[in-house]
């Protein structure tokens, strides 16, 4: 027959020398794994940074998305260039040919300057016929001025000296 051998009471020193190999092994693997860790996150980092960068540096060279433009604002732009336009135009070469034209016979009544066309429609009376030619042609030596026509004339009777009332239009040069 076989004997059975209880020991109820085991050796300590057998136990504790396996306890911290097995402690230690532990401690190694833990060490390693935590290791291994920080060494795949600072991966992780340095690779979510790479791509930051490369976003960034894409939408930088993609071209600007072109936003709808409010209709306001482009009436709002007309305006102003209009205001711009009407502004930058040569008013001292205008006024300085009206001046150098301007004769003792000739009553101006209106000066319309229309910007735009570079041109202005000059509204005058006179007592004589002579008189209107004779200014229109001083209208046409100016040099701020040039190809003026005579769009309308008539003898204003409601008048007791019955003048000549006309209308010259005339294309405005820019200042050279």
């Amino acid at each position: 027959m076989l004997t059975i051998e209880l020991d109820y009471v085991r050796k300590q020193e057998k136990l504790a020398g396996k306890a911290l190999l097995m402690v230690l092994a532990a401690l190694l693997v833990l060490l390693l794994s935590a290791w291994y860790y920080l060494t795949v996150s600072h991966e992780v980092e340095r690779r979510a940074q790479r791509v930051a960068d490369n976003r960034h540096t894409l939408q930088r060279l993609q071209p600007a998305r072109e936003r709808p433009r409010d209709k306001s604002l482009d009436q709002a732009i007309n305006q102003a260039n209009a205001v711009w336009q009407s502004l930058n135009q040569p008013w001292p070469a205008l006024f300085s040919a009206l001046e150098q034209s301007k004769t003792d016979d000739v009553a101006l009544l209106a000066v319309e300057p229309d910007p735009l066309k570079h041109s202005v429609r000059i509204t005058a009376e006179v007592k004589k016929r002579e008189a209107m030619l004779s200014y229109i042609e001083r209208l046409e030596q100016q040099p701020g001025l040039g190809s003026v026509e005579l769009l309308e004339h008539h003898i204003n009777q409601q008048d007791n000296e019955k003048p000549f009332r006309f209308s010259v239009l005339a294309a405005w040069k820019p200042e050279p």
